[in-house]
């Protein structure tokens, strides 16, 4: 794969970032373990720049139990520009019927099989994003032989 060698990096203001994680469906949520640190990708949504996501039984949901200060991370293109959105929050899983129902959890659509009745919302404590556009008169670095 092609390296650009050079690109100009911007940083995104909040509400950029809120309408660029607004357009993807899938995103990584880093979580700290007791041996360490892991990153699962997830499906999830956004409402009232709060970040919703099912999940199966297991050790994501144990690590958000016991951690449950979180970094969620998702990123795409905008016309020539890549951007990344990184959100630091705090994670908790929710029990209350209406306050599910009416965050819109419910209609995440996943891409695995496995039932995901568990809910958890992401509950902001910083929104960070930078874009970066590749310059097309940079030199490329030769592909290794």
């Amino acid at each position: 794969m092609d390296v650009i060698a050079d690109s100009q990096a911007d940083e995104l203001n909040s509400d950029t970032c809120w309408l660029y994680l607004a357009t993807q469906s899938i995103g990584r949520l880093a979580v700290v373990t007791d041996s360490g640190a892991d990153i699962f990708p997830v499906n999830f949504t956004i409402k009232d720049h709060t970040i919703f996501l099912r999940s199966a039984p297991g050790s994501k949901l144990k690590d958000v139990t016991s951690h449950p200060l979180v970094a969620f991370e998702t990123d795409g293109l905008h016309r020539r520009s890549h951007w990344s959105v990184v959100v630091k929050g705090r994670a908790e899983r929710m029990s209350i019927d209406a306050e599910i129902e009416e965050s819109g959890v419910l209609d995440v659509q996943t891409l695995t099989p496995s039932a995901k009745w568990n809910y958890v919302r992401i509950t902001p404590t910083s929104v960070t994003g930078r874009s970066f556009t590749p310059h097309s008169s940079a030199p490329r670095r030769p592909r290794p032989a």
